[in-house]
């Protein structure tokens, strides 16, 4: 086998120069194995949502207690049902009134699993639940 070169470069410098690209492959070769990072397929789930608990607003629970807190002042004046809780007005008319308020619609909506936001469209039943309750 012959090899004939058009450069002119001694034999020897290219003897060396194959030397120590050998000697490289040997240093690559001894290193550690370069590890790919891999990423595994996200399981097959089209779309997760996640609503916020309306129930757990506070700025909610106020609004309708102030809004029934209203409704039942105004139903003692004028509602013949509500006329035997007279003389209780001057009480409900009171901060404490309204907590009383409150805590009765809150062991309703506990108890019949309305959510605070359905409260105001189940008016009659309400109705009935605080009269009785009063």
């Amino acid at each position: 086998m012959y090899i004939m070169f058009s450069i002119n470069i001694p034999i020897n410098k290219l003897i060396d120069q194959t030397q120590q690209t050998q000697q490289t492959q040997q240093i690559n070769l001894n290193d550690p194995p370069k590890y790919k990072k891999y990423y595994p397929v996200p399981p097959i789930i089209q779309s997760v949502y996640e609503y916020q608990d309306i129930n757990k607003d506070v700025y909610l629970r106020k609004d309708v207690t102030k809004f029934f807190h209203q409704k039942i002042i105004k139903w003692i004046k004028e509602d013949s049902i509500f006329y035997k809780f007279k003389p209780k007005i001057n009480f409900l008319n009171s901060v404490d009134g309204q907590i009383y308020i409150y805590n009765l619609l809150r062991n309703f909506v506990k108890k019949s699993g309305i959510n605070w936001y359905d409260l105001r469209d189940n008016y009659q039943l309400i109705k009935e639940y605080l009269n009785k309750k009063l």
